[in-house]
């Protein structure tokens, strides 16, 4: 175990957003969160807890943030944060219904709102940083998701029941669905009945089910990632020859962003990012909410999600989501390999992107790092 400060938080959105490869929520939005909880009098503390380290007997959760980004920056709103302690509580209930102990917390995906929510709620769980929820070193997903049916656990046997949810005037919601996608279709439903943000929490996991289904010491790959980022940005090094040093990561091209084809649909945000390279070629992201499919000017395939496809703007070393980007912005474009337990043949868990792939045009198989 090992005590997250201010700085170690900072160090890990950054490193979170990448991974997050185009989703996950805006770094800023992480970084006002933590100005907003100092602004209250909040010590920004809590406990890192290794995977090996939790009790047998006990549970961790996940908790996160869903809806608008719009909505949840809205400066005439109370800031987030209500929302994921209820749902946090709702499914605390229902965990204790079941005689299950309920002692930690994780992230559901990287991202720069999401992998801070479940540490926004254990900062809020108690004023002494002692006894706060410890947040456990393993994430759901190793990236950002667009679905619940998007995930890991939905192809390792591990529906999303309970689910708890929460608002931010104190409503605590508990449901059990039955599917991952009507899990999904639940919570987005009442996302929309709250002003389109909400509170969610589910799978909650013991010690030897997390050992062997999600990513483990992500957290800490994050952190890792976001100091050889800020490195880079405080040095004036290259930013890539400070990310080879932390983690598997491969340079696809550096360019402008040319154009930004963006359309809303279902909720969610679908586009292409045209990138105009260095190298005087053409490339494109296609994606939905998080980038899905790499394509060279000829309009080949050159990689596919679960892969990572990420992206910093070259001027200030800042992680990007599909949210931040922005006509004439200098890019470095990233390609990471995705955790291993999405390609395993066993689960197929990589099969659950085909449907999202397909919605925005993908043709041929996927294509791994």
């Amino acid at each position: 175990m090992r005590k997250l400060y201010e700085q170690d938080i900072i160090e890990i959105l950054y490193g979170a957003t990448l991974l997050g490869a185009g989703g996950g929520g805006s770094l800023k939005q992480g970084l006002d969160m933590i100005q907003g909880l100092k602004d209250d009098g909040e010590q920004i503390e809590l406990d890192l807890l290794d995977v090996s380290e939790m009790r047998d007997d006990a549970y961790a959760v996940m908790v996160a943030g869903l809806g608008s980004p719009v909505a949840m920056l809205d400066p005439d709103m109370p800031r987030f944060g209500p929302d994921a302690v209820f749902a946090y509580r709702a499914f605390q209930k229902a965990f204790a219904a079941e005689g299950k102990k309920l002692e930690y917390l994780y992230s559901g995906e990287m991202g720069g709102f999401n992998t801070f929510t479940p540490m926004l709620v254990a900062i809020l769980s108690d004023k002494d940083p002692a006894k706060r929820i410890k947040f456990v070193d393993a994430d759901g997903n190793g990236r950002a998701v667009p679905e619940l049916n998007t995930t890991i656990n939905a192809f390792y046997d591990h529906p999303p029941k309970p689910m708890g949810m929460g608002s931010l005037y104190g409503d605590e919601i508990i449901v059990y669905p039955t599917t991952d996608h009507s899990g999904e279709q639940i919570a987005r439903q009442m996302c929309m009945l709250y002003n389109m943000r909400i509170g969610f929490a589910t799978w909650g996991m013991n010690k030897e089910e997390i050992t062997n289904i999600l990513d483990v010491g992500c957290v800490t790959k994050a952190q890792k990632i976001g100091k050889a980022i800020l490195t880079a940005k405080e040095t004036g090094s290259d930013v890539m020859d400070e990310l080879k040093k932390a983690f598997e990561v491969r340079e696809f091209c550096r360019g402008t962003i040319e154009k930004l084809d963006l359309r809303a649909e279902g909720g969610f945000d679908f586009g292409t990012t045209v990138i105009k390279g260095d190298d005087g070629h053409t490339y494109y992201i296609d994606f939905k909410n998080e980038n899905l499919i790499l394509r060279d000017e000829k309009g080949d395939t050159i990689m596919t999600a679960p892969e990572g496809i990420g992206m910093i703007d070259l001027n200030n070393c800042f992680p990007l989501t599909n949210a931040d980007t922005k006509e004439g912005m200098r890019v470095l474009v990233t390609m990471t390999p995705a955790h291993p337990n999405w390609w395993d043949e066993d689960h197929k868990a990589y099969t659950c992107w085909l449907p999202e792939l397909k919605k925005v045009g993908m043709k041929g198989d996927q294509v791994r790092y």
